[in-house]
């Protein structure tokens, strides 16, 4: 089963069932931009649009960008103002440097090491000198963090398909997202969320 059918399985399911969890990390990594209003910003993985909806009603100017048809036609129905792009987020053939913000949320976690790498690099090229990339996902949690907290993010990942699941468990392996943009040259903050499970991190460019 390739990924772009792993997203249609759930694509219709993905708000109601995860946008409770996601959108205080979505307010976080849209805060994290520090972008005025009428500001441009690219969602690279964009899914549904989650993201990319509380970017509008915030004022600034977004763009989705993900490879799957079946979430993109979930966000083009809930969000027809706003542009959706189907293609690939490490080659987006988008402009560089044209956007004063970039996010990824939720979606290095989910890729194979070197699709994530080309993804957040597609994202540093994309966003202005002097903007911030806003990545939100898992980190490795403090030591008394609540169990119950870990467990459910497990069972949603395992239910996300047997390769969302094999990559979530290779990533956390290495050290999750903090360890991943360590890897890409480090990052500036971490901003927790989820009881320490989550965050988001940001990187100026």
């Amino acid at each position: 089963m390739t990924p772009v059918d792993e997203y249609a399985r759930y694509a219709t399911l993905y708000d109601p069932l995860i946008g409770p969890f996601l959108r205080p990390l979505h307010a976080g990594a849209l805060d994290a931009l520090g972008l005025e209003r009428g500001g441009t910003m690219v969602d690279l993985c964009c899914g549904t649009g989650l993201l990319a909806g509380l970017a509008a009603r915030r004022g600034l100017r977004p763009l989705g960008v993900d490879v799957s048809g079946a979430m993109l036609e979930v966000a083009r129905r809930k969000h027809p103002a706003i542009p959706f792009l189907r293609g690939d987020a490490s080659d987006t053939g988008l402009p560089e440097g044209a956007f004063g913000g970039v996010t990824l949320s939720f979606a290095l976690h989910e890729k194979p090491e070197a699709t994530a790498r080309a993804i957040f690099r597609e994202a540093m090229r994309l966003v202005r000198p002097g903007g911030v990339v806003a990545v939100a996902d898992y980190v490795l949690p403090p030591k008394g963090t609540s169990r119950w907290t870990g467990w459910g993010i497990r069972l949603v990942e395992r239910m996300a398909g047997e390769t969302h699941h094999t990559c979530f468990r290779h990533f956390m392996a290495r050290g999750g997202t903090a360890a991943f943009l360590e890897r890409e040259g480090g990052y500036d903050e971490c901003i927790p969320f989820m009881s320490g499970w989550a965050g988001v991190l940001t990187v100026h460019k």
